[in-house]
């Protein structure tokens, strides 16, 4: 039978992509554009250079934790950003079922999305990848988590194979698994767009997918990833972190206790004027719908699957920083013996 080898969680912000020089710049650049709070603080260039020195530790470390559970597949579950589904059709949770796809390693433009006159990526080996799936562990899955009650939506092809898979399923590779060559499965969970899959209901999934995968007759060692996150705001006017937030869902990750975590992400809704429509439009990310959180933090909800996944096993937090320049709170956890 199949089985979890390893657990996962880790941020995807463009930041951790970005040589620390050019944070401050981008800082600069959203605080002009009133997209930054004042309130936030304000690293030194010398500060920001320790941070990105913390972040490549960190990934260093979950790379470690990977490749010493020797999985045969990934199953990462991240969020799409309008890269390959759009309003005509979005679904709420949708498996990657074809054989192989193609994308950017970090994303189609250079620099971070702040700043004016990006240029787009030329397709590189550097640049662009193809990685390989495992049809035959997707379609078990997708069979299974239908048996169990999950409704899924699912694909076979890119919409848009221009654009690549997204950056969420992509990124975490770069440090990870540098040459991509362990085969992955992308599981989308909407995250951004109202309304949402709830905290409980990914609870849920992260349960039923563990279940899921112990009943599949394949000799694979899984390893699961949930990609994005924690509190961060990029559409936002005068974005700030939620150190709270943060804490409290890196609390949960630390006790093992994924239902709690799960039900502290329900109760927490971004702040909106319900008589303007624009204050609506922003908070559920464009759709008018509102449900539980959204924005970026909403990506959290793949830090939620993946705790499931592990859940009743307390969670290694390798490091937590608040990178004030953006802002976001970057995370890196794995769970020992899921």
């Amino acid at each position: 039978m199949a089985r979890v080898c390893s657990v996962i969680a880790t941020s995807h912000s463009p930041f951790l992509y970005t040589p620390s020089e050019e944070w401050e710049p981008g800082r600069t650049e959203r605080l002009k554009r009133g997209g930054w709070s004042t309130d936030t603080p304000v690293d030194s260039v010398e500060e920001n250079a320790r941070k990105e020195a913390r972040i490549k530790a960190a990934f260093g470390v979950l790379r470690e934790h990977l490749e010493a559970a020797k999985p045969d597949v990934l199953l990462i579950f991240g969020d799409d950003q309008l890269e390959q589904f759009d309003f005509k059709n979005f679904p709420a949770l949708s498996l990657y079922i074809g054989d192989a796809f193609e994308g950017y390693k970090i994303s189609r433009m250079i620099g971070l999305p702040v700043m004016p006159g990006r240029k787009e990526r030329p397709k590189t080996p550097e640049t662009w990848v193809k990685v390989q799936s495992n049809p035959e562990f997707s379609h078990a899955l997708i069979r299974e988590l239908m048996t169990d009650g999950f409704d899924l939506a699912f694909s076979n092809e890119l919409s848009d194979p221009d654009e690549g898979m997204g950056h969420a399923f992509m990124r975490p590779l770069y440090y990870l698994d540098p040459e991509y060559r362990l085969p992955m499965v992308p599981f989308s969970v909407n995250c951004y767009f109202g309304p949402q899959p709830t905290g409980k209901r990914c609870y849920q999934l992260g349960r039923a997918v563990r279940a899921a995968i112990e009943r599949i007759p394949l000799d694979l060692n899984v390893a699961v990833i949930g990609s994005g996150g924690l509190w961060h705001l990029p559409n936002y006017p005068n974005s700030w972190i939620d150190e709270s937030f943060d804490q409290q869902i890196l609390a949960g990750i630390k006790s093992g206790d994924a239902r709690k975590t799960a039900e502290y992400f329900d109760t927490v809704q971004l702040p909106y004027d319900p008589a303007s429509k624009d204050s609506v439009k922003l908070a559920s990310g464009g759709t008018g719908i509102l449900l539980g959180v959204g924005g970026g933090t909403g990506e959290t909800r793949n830090w939620i699957v993946a705790a499931a996944v592990a859940d009743g096993q307390p969670g290694t937090v390798v490091d937590y920083i608040p990178v004030y320049a953006s802002p976001i709170g970057v995370s890196f956890a794995y769970w020992d013996n899921p």
